[in-house]
């Protein structure tokens, strides 16, 4: 139905959201009752055929595909979303399997409760191209060399009919479903953005401002943007990043929407801090995540509200949640008591616990060189040489003083004779669920004795650090030299 601009721009206002858009709960908030929706939404779970025999790799398996779908169960959800790379190899077995576990959690589709779990999936890059990876396909030739037996195996052969037969329903490049009066619009991977939008126009013609949702695979294309500023109700969802969702800097607007990158499943290791985040200014992170951290499997639970958006964030490796729901209020604020920077001023920052201590201590790595003999130029008997290399090591506690704010990451500044250097390392186990980080949340930083600043006399001090920026109380710790 058709609407004039006025009708249009008067029915949306109501629904408009403050500038900042997304918003964090403070401490203790609950809402006031049930929500009117309860959504699961995962994605990139990047399931895996073995190349040598095209059963599903053990290590590549459904096993937290399994365990996040029987949390949605349990938290008696509407409707799964899947922002799509199913199937690591583009192969129908791979998308099989994922079908397998659904019936196995939602039998004929029903929840326990009996009402029906819906399907909102899209599909990704490795559903459509998959089999061709791995150097032209060399996995899946080596599994299926007969062109015609390769291509019984490969979902992209036939997708609308490989997809039917794993799941029971049409496949269509933009859909569209309504789920308890909650419109939702799907879009695979590849298609242009002007179609998805033709259909939200078609669809949500003057529809009350309720908020509305837009799933893909990766970041939306500036042909759908353009278009869906004229919609300030509507929510996106994508995956294909890989990012944590345990920095709360995994949101943002684009075409006057806000878009929520939804993590991977699959293991993971990226973190997503950006060397242009404030506090990382003075110098680059180190690694992708600390040493001895577990690779996070996450996903979302997400309840909708009349007057919000709730999302709760969770780990599904090890189990636990990542830190504070984030809400996103409906209506007109400004400021809003959810605000980012309120929010900021409720959460606080993260503190070392009473009695904490850094330790720092000299380590010795032995090593034996290899120096090829000069006169012979014989690198089968090389003359050996016994060397050593030494650095300073850093354990941190972990910084859980504080246990409405937590830690994302520590600044080392290291203070000799007139030098100073500033090292940033995640904290060990920021991605995995709270009480789930390995060594109890200790964290080390090893620093090579090069780059130590010049003197016997080290001061060194450690501040920790939320993904937003706030800082705690820093710990301090003496080193002297005792050669």
């Amino acid at each position: 139905m058709k609407c004039s601009r006025r009708e249009f721009v008067s029915g949306a206002s109501a629904f408009a959201l403050g500038a900042r858009r997304l918003f964090a709960a403070p401490p203790g908030w609950k809402p006031p009752k049930k929500p009117n929706l309860v959504l699961g939404v995962i994605s990139d779970t990047h399931m895996r055929t073995m190349p040598t025999s095209g059963r599903i790799d053990r290590e590549w398996s459904d096993k937290y595909l399994v365990k996040a779908l029987t949390h949605f169960r349990d938290e008696n959800v509407d409707a799964v979303i899947h922002c799509g790379d199913f199937a690591h190899l583009g192969q129908v077995e791979e998308m099989q399997a994922h079908a397998d576990a659904w019936n196995r959690a939602f039998p004929n589709n029903r929840a326990p409760a009996g009402h029906e779990v819906v399907k909102l999936f899209v599909v990704g890059n490795h559903e459509l191209r998959g089999s061709t990876y791995g150097g032209k396909g060399m996995f899946v030739r080596r599994l299926y060399p007969d062109p015609e037996e390769r291509a019984r195996h490969v979902l992209a052969s036939d997708m609308a009919g490989n997809w039917q037969r794993s799941w029971g329903e049409k496949y269509e490049s933009v859909w569209h479903k309504e789920v308890k009066g909650f419109h939702f619009f799907g879009m695979q991977w590849g298609e242009d953005g002007a179609a998805m939008a033709d259909l939200v126009d078609g669809t949500m013609g003057c529809e009350p401002p309720r908020p509305f949702f837009v799933l893909r695979h990766d970041y939306p294309p500036s042909t759908l943007l353009a278009r869906m500023k004229r919609h300030p109700n509507a929510v996106g969802f994508f995956g294909h990043l890989h990012y944590s969702i345990a920095n709360w800097r995994k949101v943002f607007l684009a075409g006057g929407m806000p878009w929520f990158q939804v993590p991977s499943l699959h293991a993971h290791g990226y973190p997503g801090l950006r060397e242009e985040d404030p506090w990382l200014t003075k110098l680059k992170i180190e690694g992708m995540e600390a040493a001895g951290s577990v690779r996070a499997r996450q996903g979302m639970v997400v309840r909708i509200y009349d007057d919000m958006m709730v999302v709760e964030r969770r780990e599904f490796g090890e189990g636990g949640s990542l830190g504070a729901d984030w809400v996103m209020p409906f209506g007109k604020y400004d400021p809003h008591p959810f605000s980012l920077e309120e929010q900021k001023k409720k959460i606080g920052a993260p503190q070392f616990r009473a009695g904490a201590k850094l330790e720092v201590f000299l380590d010795r790595i032995d090593k034996i060189n290899k120096i090829e003999d000069a006169s012979s130029r014989n690198p089968v008997n090389p003359v050996q040489e016994d060397s050593a290399s030494l650095r300073l090591c850093v354990k941190i506690p972990l910084a859980d003083g504080n246990p409405d704010s937590r830690v994302y990451a520590y600044e080392v500044v290291v203070v000799g004779e007139g030098q100073k250097l500033h090292k940033v390392v995640y904290a060990v186990g920021c991605n995995m669920g709270i009480g789930h980080e390995p060594n109890g949340g200790v964290t080390e930083l090893a620093i090579p004795e090069s780059d130590l600043p010049s003197g016997n006399a080290l001061a060194f001090s450690v501040c920790p650090i939320t993904s937003l920026g706030t800082r705690g109380k820093p710990l301090s710790a003496k080193w002297t030299s005792r050669l």
